[in-house]
């Protein structure tokens, strides 16, 4: 993503009220984002539900289970991170 893309993503987010930007003691040329407290609690509330049912579904699995699908999705993250890397320098 380009700065500016990111500059306007986290524009929308502090007018949201999700995060604040703070400036950084040690280097004043830098800017923190930090979230907001209470976003915070509503980003948590709203997705408690979710992580619920996602435990019951990993308590469905075995151990064993479990670490192949996890390798399964670190292998497949993996490959598309090298797609899409080859597909950029394609592109350049």
């Amino acid at each position: 993503m380009t700065s500016g893309a990111v500059t306007g993503i986290l524009n929308r987010l502090e007018r949201a009220g999700f995060v604040a930007r703070q400036a950084d003691p040690e280097d004043r040329r830098r800017v923190r984002i930090v979230a907001e407290p209470a976003a915070r609690t509503r980003v948590f509330a709203a997705y408690e539900p979710l992580n619920a049912r996602l435990a019951a579904l990993y308590a469905g699995y075995s151990p064993a289970e479990l670490a192949l699908l996890g390798d399964f999705f670190r292998r497949a993250d993996a490959l598309v991170h090298g797609y899409l890397e080859a597909a950029r320098s394609r592109a350049d």
